[in-house]
Order: C-alpha cells, then structure tokens, then sequence
C-alpha cells in the first residue's frame, strides 16, 4: 500500500477526467482491438469505451468463417443497453453463391450452439408479430433451430432501435421471408406489435444478386415496398433481381417521404417506372441497367438482348418535378458459351427534356443515340432538358458489347458536335464531357498539330508523334463552353458566339 507521503504525488482525478473533451476524439483513432482493450481497465473505460464499440457492426461471411452473429445476438439479449448504441450494421458476402444458370441452391445454415436458443425465442416471440414462411409453411422456431440465417438476422434487426445504415450483401437477402415480414410489421404497425419503429435509418443498402434467375427465391415488387416507407429514410441502394416479378397488388406512393438519392441496379426497364412512383421527393437517381447472359428476361428474338428506351423514358416522368442529378450506366456480362447477334434500342429517350430541374446527367452514348451503329450516331433534337448544365458521356455498354464498324475517335467526336449543333442556342449546357475506350485508326501518325491534342503524346515544343505501338487507349474529352465556338479540329460549323475545346487525355 503506496505511504500518505507518495499518495500526495498523485494526481487527485483520473486520465478520463485530465482529457476532458479530448477524450472522445482519441478514443475514435483507436482499433476495436484496442477499445475492447481500454473497455476492461475499469468501469469508467467500459462504460466509455463500449458505445463506441458497439457503433458499428460489419462482418462477412466467408466459407471457413461465418459471421459471429450467434454470439452477439446472444450479448445484446443479456445487456440489451448495448444494441442502443448501434448505428451501422453492414452483413456483406457472396462466396456460396454459385452464379451458374439454373442453378438449385439452398443458404448454409450456421451453428447456433453459441446461442441461447430459449432466450432468443423468447425475444421472437415478445415482438407479437406472428411469423410464418410462405410457402414452405416453415415455423420461425424450426428454422431458428436449423441455424438458418433469415431468422438470426431477424432476430437481430429486432433489436435494434437506433440503427442509421444498414447493408445487406446477397447471402443475406437470399432467404428475406422473415425479415420482410419484420419490416412490414414495423412500417404498417399495429398497435400490438412491439417493434422497433426505424426511426433513425437514413441509408439502406439491399444487394439481391444472388436471386438472380431463380424461381423459389424470385424478389417481387412486394418485398420492396416496406422499405419505400421507412420514416427517415434518405438514401437507397437497390441491386435487384433478374427478372424481378411485378405483383398486381397496388403500391401505393408514400405521402410524405424523405428519400432524395437512389441507387437502382438490375431493375428491368419495365419496372423502373412503378419504383420510380414511390419517390415523390426524388433528386439523386443512379440509374445501371444490367444484363447477364443465361438470364432469361422474356426476349423477343433469341440472339438478342433489348434495352426499352421508351420504358425508362416513361418512367422518369414520374420524378420529372424534382430530378436533379441522372446518372446512367450499363454493364453486360457474356458468358462464352452464349452467341449475341447484336443489342437492340426500342424508342429514345426524348422524354428526358421534360426534367424541368435537371442539372447534372451522365449517361451512356448508345443510350443517347438509340444504335451501336457510328453513322446513326446522333440524338433526338429535344433530347436534353431545358436546364442542364453538365453532360458526361460514358461508354459503358461499349466496353462489354462488340462496336461496329466506323466508331472510333473521330465518330465519337461528331457525334457530339451534331448533338450539340441541333440544341444551340435552347439548352443552358456549361460543360460536355465524354470519357470513351477508343480504338484508333493509327495508318498516320498524329502531332501536336492536331486539334484534338493528345496529350501524353506530345512535349511542349510539340510535333512528337504518337507512338505507332499503341492500339488502344483510354481518352477523357472535356469540352468547355467560352467564346468563339468550334469543335474538335478546325470545323466547318462555326458560331462567333461559343468555342468548344476537345482534349484527348490518358486516363491511366
């Protein structure tokens, strides 16, 4: 025991206290190693220590190593003031997802001895939400029992009051029949449930990829609609199934709603618009049209594969009053043993010049022009909204699908200057980017003489050539709006009022 004389050397308050409001800040530096280390110094460090430990919760499950969900559902139901402090659950994995056709695949179960399987069902069943499995008429309890990963996420969201992120990866959207009826349950409650009312969740992440071509486990346009009316929900990322089966059950457009920013992927064209009614408030779409071969999406002709432009057209009239910001994207898988004639448009997408508010678009060029093909290569005259400032146009598709004959540099560059020869002087445009894989027709050298300079090729003092071993390159062209206008190399179209300049630069 240290003497009266060496106790007078001591400081009278402990390192918490001496930090003060530093503290906060230096514990957020440490690892989660580190703070369940700092948890066990004392009470005080615990009770400090574990909100932040406890904030967030991310695992993945891989195949020799299943998520420690047992053991942590098993915590919170014994101290249930530790799930009050978690913020952010993010469940990702896709490794025993086989991405085969036809495939006929059940989600491994895990073991549950870490489990209190009593007090869990207890928890269950304190809910007062009558769970059962369609069709399989499966009980909660006996699929709790099987260690099957439905009723443990479940049983976990349940608990969670204050949760603001969460994210789903596809092995744990595979089996959703309980975790719907949860969110159900929680969003059109009734007075008997006793559930968290997810006042708090912000971002929603939902990836069903790995549903994708199967029957038993197909997503319908039901499972998505408790999610639409989470109170305080903001933003919203979908990746969804391949096809995704529309009921005939009416969904209704929330009446008030916060979601501003959505992220859709894989949602066939058809359906964009009845996703698209649910968002009155919408100002952020990400919009990335998908398709992998071997998923059968009701093609008219075989060989093909369709993209409906006048279907994603239609359904951007339903955010036509709040839309500021449309990101498109497109992305292909073939698959070897799959033989493509061609990908065909339907329609355009001149219904986009009625996003009164549009500002920012970017979006694929065969989407602009409707063809793959260069000497079609050219949009509808009332294509771009009224008052948009910012084009960026990509080439996404291009990257995955054959191009045909006739596209290269030089296409791609007249293709945009007819588009934006056709729109002056109506449209509010600043700037125009396009960011393209091109394939170059190298029979003569180019030089810094070149309108369109490429960059990387060329010194100061200019006239270096660009090297002949190159094939292909990735080139970003800005174009800004200033001045006497011209476009690319010294053009026959000319206008005193506006100059565009094209740069070609490696994008590495």
């Amino acid at each position: 025991m240290a003497s009266p004389i060496l106790r007078q050397g001591l400081p009278n308050e402990s390192l918490w206290d001496f930090l003060g409001d530093m503290l906060m800040p230096v514990l957020q530096l440490l690892s989660p190693r580190e703070l369940h280390v700092l948890s066990l110094v004392s009470k005080v460090s615990r009770a400090t220590c574990e909100p932040l430990l406890y904030s967030s919760i991310e695992w993945t499950w891989l195949e020799d190593r299943p998520p420690p969900i047992t053991a942590f559902i098993r915590t919170i139901l014994r101290r249930p003031e530790l799930a009050a402090h978690v913020r952010s659950v993010s469940l990702l994995g896709d490794s025993f997802i086989p991405y085969d056709h036809d495939r006929d695949t059940v989600p491994p179960r895990i073991d549950i001895s870490a489990l209190d399987y009593e007090h869990a069902v207890k928890a269950v069943e304190s809910t007062r939400v009558d769970f059962a499995l369609l069709p399989m008429k499966l009980l909660w309890r006996d699929q709790m029992h099987q260690g099957a990963m439905d009723t443990l996420v479940t049983l976990l969201l349940s608990q969670l009051h204050n949760i603001r992120t969460l994210v789903l990866g596809p092995i744990f959207t595979f089996e959703t029949g309980l975790l719907l009826q949860l969110f159900h349950a929680a969003v059109f409650r009734q007075a008997k449930f006793e559930l968290p009312t997810y006042q708090h969740l912000r971002v929603l992440c939902l990836n069903f990829d790995g549903k994708q071509g199967l029957g038993i486990y197909s997503l319908g346009s039901t499972d998505l609609q408790p999610w639409f009316y989470l109170p305080a929900i903001q933003e919203f990322s979908l990746v969804s199934s391949m096809p995704l089966t529309w009921d005939k059950i009416a969904m209704h457009t929330p009446t008030s709603s916060l979601l501003t920013t959505l992220h859709l992927t894989a949602v066939q064209p058809e359906h964009l618009g009845q996703i698209l009614s649910m968002t009155p408030a919408l100002k952020n779409l990400s919009y990335n049209w998908y398709y992998r071969s071997g998923v059968h999406l009701g093609r008219p002709e075989e060989g093909s594969v369709w993209v409906n432009l006048d279907a994603i057209g239609l359904a951007l009239s339903h955010v036509r009053d709040t839309l500021e910001e449309l990101v498109v994207t497109g992305r292909v898988i073939l698959e070897e043993d799959y033989e493509y004639e061609f990908i065909k448009f339907e329609g355009n997408l001149s219904r986009m010049a009625n996003l009164d508010h549009l500002k920012i678009l970017q979006i694929p060029l065969p989407f602009l022009t409707g063809d793959f093909h260069a000497r079609d290569a050219f949009a509808e005259e009332k294509m771009f909204p009224p008052n948009l400032k910012s084009l960026r146009v990509t080439d996404d598709v291009l990257l995955a699908w054959p191009w045909k004959d006739g596209w290269n540099d030089n296409a791609v560059s007249s293709a945009l200057q007819r588009w934006y020869v056709l729109h002056r002087p109506a449209h509010s445009l600043s700037s125009i980017s396009m960011e393209i894989w091109s394939i170059f027709n190298l029979d003569r050298p180019r030089t810094c003489a070149d309108r369109v300079d490429t960059q990387y090729a060329c010194d100061e003092r200019g006239g270096q050539t660009l090297d002949s071993r190159v094939k292909k390159r990735a080139i970003s062209v800005s174009v800004k709006i200033s001045g006497s206008r011209s476009f690319g190399r010294r053009s026959a179209i000319t206008s005193p009022a506006y100059e565009i300049q094209v740069v070609a630069q490696r994008r590495l």
